[in-house]
């Protein structure tokens, strides 16, 4: 299976592998990983921004690398959302010149990104000498 935005269009590895390694992505999915948290308490113990910790958690939700497990009350009455990681293993590969990023979530199912070569750079986006 590939990994799709919201908007249905394949995602290639390098975009992929940019949000993976993202200081906050990381820590979100690692901390993320056994127990529903919501985006609050990750941005609290975590030392992530609010909104770049919302920004992180939809996107990876998106991407169906994380998923929402239902909802808890606060203290103030107020529902909050809880998420779960659902990668198990998230691998990228460089081979005959592409690279490809593979995940294996928790259920067993694969999800692949399409591959990225340095010919998709568009010639207006490199740097000459």
């Amino acid at each position: 299976m590939r990994i799709e935005n919201n908007l249905g269009e394949n995602i290639d590895a390098l975009q992929m592998s940019r949000l993976i390694i993202d200081e906050y992505s990381a820590k979100i999915l690692s901390y993320a990983k056994d127990k529903p948290r919501s985006v609050l308490e990750m941005c609290d113990v975590l030392g992530i921004p609010m909104t770049l910790g919302y920004r992180r958690v939809n996107a990876l939700t998106e991407l169906g690398l994380m998923g929402c497990q239902g909802r808890v009350l606060t203290r103030n009455g107020k529902w909050m959302k809880i998420y779960l990681s659902k990668v198990k293993r998230a691998l990228i590969f460089f081979e005959n010149g592409k690279i490809r990023m593979k995940f294996e979530l928790k259920t067993g199912e694969e999800k692949w990104t399409e591959d990225w070569s340095p010919t998709k750079v568009s010639r207006e986006k490199m740097m000459t000498c």
